[in-house]
């Protein structure tokens, strides 16, 4: 597993299986915040890989964080389980499936071990994510 890096609004890391995490902290995001993100998971990761998304503590984001979120999520992400709280998919209105149709696969989750084994069939395998 990478270090754990901190952000403003989230806690990012790689782990041995080379799945993304990106764990909100409970800090509204902004577009600034995705950007500083985005800059931390390029330090990780060189290419798009599987992402788990844990937006439990996420506050709802206006539509210019949702804009900078959909400019990058193909740059970093090759599939994504965004992980919310039992009432909160109703909350994401039809964000998810648009991303699932039109961008990436993309799946929401209340429970992370079922987001993680999701994940799993999107690992290549084709990398050693341990470092050496």
């Amino acid at each position: 597993m990478s270090e754990v890096i901190e952000t403003t609004a989230t806690s990012v890391f790689l782990d041995e299986r080379g799945v993304l995490h990106v764990v909100s902290n409970g800090t509204m995001s902004t577009p600034e915040t995705v950007a500083e993100t985005v800059a931390v998971i390029h330090t990780l990761v060189s290419r798009p890989v599987p992402a788990l998304f844990d937006a439990r503590k996420w506050p709802k984001a206006g539509s210019d964080t949702w804009m900078a979120i959909i400019d990058v999520l193909p740059s970093i992400v090759s599939a994504s389980a965004l992980l919310v709280l039992p009432d909160g998919e109703a909350l994401l209105g039809g964000f998810p499936s648009a991303v699932n149709r039109l961008m990436l696969p993309l799946e929401v989750f209340t429970d992370e071990a079922e987001a993680t084994a999701v994940l799993e069939q999107f690992i290549t395998g084709d990398d050693d994510w341990e470092e050496e």
